[in-house]
């Protein structure tokens, strides 16, 4: 049993993994805490690196690595199938692209969870995201942010984390930013491996921290802050992107219960986005997009009543 379980979903960025699993291998005080990190995999690794990865962690007082490679693709997936691997009592999940900034990075997320019996879910920020006056008045007016740091957008898009960089305390929060988040593990036994999220898996930290928010409260910490190196998306995938957004927030709508003003809200946001691709020319989002916006208004019903909660 351990204390601590880091997950790192990866495919094929050895580079940006590398760099990841470093940041963590320099991290202090964290004496008596046994922690173990699990690399899910969508590639392939060659077994070289593997060792190199295992001496890094040997620098902890107690870390272990171990190695899964995945069947399915998909990063929910990912996330899913890691919690039928791991012991560790917390759940630290970090993107492959995501790079420690501070050393004392996991003391502090544990420390968090102890200075409250009820916290079950910790996040951190990614340091550069910020916003204008103008670009904040127009992510609300499109539904893509509230006024709240700690809220999701009427539509359930995560757009105010751009004003998380604005804060200096703890803070409760409905979300995540998915490329730093914990969980108690207890508080994500209600995961399952939902169909729809077999693709791109967007809004994925949205979905566990609604599910983890069942058994107690989520909170961001502004002292743990990562560098997130993204990745630059490519245009032919854009249009899977643009209709997974669409469909992934419907069906996080449904989880949520959420009234019918909410899905109206999301039609107004695909329909800028759509507006947006289209200025920009990039037009196979606006194919996403548009498919996405028909299904919100025509959903098929009933197709995956058997994953809906109750």
């Amino acid at each position: 049993m351990h204390d601590l379980s880091i997950v790192i979903p990866t495919r094929n960025r050895i580079s940006d993994l590398t760099l990841c699993i470093e940041s963590i291998g320099v991290q202090t005080g964290l004496e008596n805490v046994s922690i173990e990190l699990l690399i899910v995999d969508d590639g392939e690794i060659e077994e070289q690196v593997l060792e190199y990865f295992r001496e890094v962690l040997g620098r902890l007082p107690d870390a272990s690595l171990r190695y899964y490679r995945k069947t399915k693709p998909g990063v929910w997936l990912s996330r899913y199938e890691a919690l039928g691997l791991i012991d560790g009592e917390i759940l630290l999940s970090f993107d492959d692209d995501a790079e420690l900034d501070d050393p004392l990075y996991i003391r502090r997320m544990l420390d968090t969870y102890a200075s409250d019996p009820s916290i079950v879910g910790v996040g951190g920020i990614a340091k550069g995201l910020s916003s204008s006056k103008s670009g904040k008045l127009l992510g609300r007016l499109t539904c893509q942010m509230s006024a709240s740091p700690g809220r999701l957008s009427a539509s359930t898009l995560a757009g105010s984390l751009l004003l998380w960089g604005e804060t200096e305390n703890v803070f409760e929060t409905d979300f995540f930013h998915g490329c730093n988040m914990s969980f108690r593990s207890s508080a994500l036994q209600d995961m399952k491996p939902y169909p729809w999220m077999t693709s791109y898996a967007v809004a994925d930290d949205i979905y566990m921290c609604h599910l983890a928010s069942r058994y107690g409260k989520l909170v961001i910490n502004p002292e743990l802050k990562i560098m997130h190196h993204e990745s630059p998306s490519s245009r032919d995938k854009a249009g899977r992107v643009a209709r997974a957004t669409a469909v992934n927030h419907y069906y996080l709508l449904n989880l949520r219960k959420a009234p019918v003003k909410n899905y109206a809200a999301l039609l107004w946001t695909l329909t800028y986005l759509t507006a947006k691709a289209t200025l920009k020319r990039n037009f196979n989002a606006v194919s996403g997009y548009t498919s996405g916006i028909l299904f919100v208004l025509n959903p098929r019903k009933n197709k995956y009543r058997e994953f809906m909660l109750d």
